[in-house]
């Protein structure tokens, strides 16, 4: 992507921010979040609602499709709640992966927060598990920072020793065990799809060191890091795959277990926020 090319991007994002904002009466958020599951749980939790189709923000790149953006206060502490990102395997770019992303950031959100569904490596981990990304690989192709980058949004080479921020990491552990019930962690995979790996795929992400595999959130959180973001990533498994024998997958029994993970994961979001809206507060 050439200079130019870049700044009619960062232009297209500050116009999208302002719009959003003006749309809230210039109240800024604090906390942005992108949910699969989840997001009913939290955006009917939300106060002094606000919501904005994609079609209306034309800046958007065309292939975000059906998105939402509910904008609300939470604990008194503004929130911005979007529909769970593009997947690349949607053919798309990372430019346009990051783009909601750094529009949350010019409107002034300090924290991410992303849901996502995944499959786990880890033999202990069942459907309709939770667990928290520690770290990732990346195998989707989608890098959003390739070409020119643009200094006004972060710097050319983010580092990502800690793309996600331990001290949410940390709070999030706390606030499973206050409600009783496992919270894993891990190394997370995302990969292009929409093919899901083979049994020689899975066996080498396993030896690379992978606990989870998915397909999405790391072309965001590249972005997220790069823009300054502090970074949370939770997952719903949704399947555990045996390693030693292949089975289809049961796409059914994916959906049922991410029915299973939502209403824990829409406790760990609430109580999350009621933290962070004390810590922002004070």
């Amino acid at each position: 992507m050439q200079r130019h090319e870049m700044k009619a991007i960062h232009d297209r994002i500050q116009t999208a921010a302002r719009t959003l904002l003006d749309r809230r009466g210039g109240r800024r958020p604090k906390v942005a979040m992108f949910l699969g599951t989840g997001h009913a749980e939290l955006s009917n939790r939300l106060e002094e609602k606000t919501v904005v189709l994609v079609e209306e923000l034309p800046e958007f790149p065309t292939e975000i499709e059906s998105s939402t953006f509910v904008l609300g206060t939470y604990s008194g502490m503004e929130v911005l709640i979007a529909d769970a990102p593009m997947a690349p395997y949607l053919g798309t770019s990372g430019h346009n992966l990051a783009f909601p992303v750094r529009v949350f950031r010019a409107m002034g959100a300090e924290i991410l927060i992303l849901t996502a569904a995944a499959a786990s490596l880890d033999p202990s981990l069942h459907p309709g598990d939770l667990a928290l990304i520690e770290d990732h690989m990346d195998f989707t192709r989608m890098n959003p920072l390739l070409g020119q980058n643009d200094d006004l949004t972060g710097p050319r080479f983010p580092d990502m020793s800690e793309p996600y921020c331990a001290q949410l990491r940390g709070m999030t552990k706390k606030l499973a065990e206050e409600a009783g019930f496992p919270l894993h962690a891990g190394v997370f995979s995302a990969i292009q799809g929409p093919s899901l790996p083979t049994r020689a795929e899975y066996r080498f992400l396993r030896s690379a060191g992978s606990d989870f595999v998915g397909m999405s959130t790391v072309p965001e959180v590249l972005a997220a890091v790069h823009a300054g973001f502090r970074n949370l990533a939770i997952l719903g498994i949704t399947q555990s795959i045996d390693l030693a024998r292949g089975r289809p997958t049961d796409l059914e029994a994916m959906v049922e277990a991410s029915d299973l993970a939502a209403p824990r994961m829409g406790s760990l979001l609430t109580g999350l926020l009621e933290k962070l809206a004390l810590d922002f507060a004070s």
